[in-house]
């Protein structure tokens, strides 16, 4: 479960989920969260 940066609360579900590919790597899932106090943060999704 991500952790937000600003205040330390854990969430369950991102948001939107989108793929992140830069040429030559492998691509990443990246995930918008939104924390119980408001504070919305981007994590990689496994």
């Amino acid at each position: 479960m991500p952790t937000c940066p600003k205040c330390g609360q854990q969430t369950d579900k991102p948001i939107k989920t989108w793929v992140l590919a830069p040429k030559g790597k492998k691509p990443l899932n990246i995930g918008l969260f939104k924390c119980p106090n408001g504070h919305y943060f981007r994590k990689a999704v496994i």
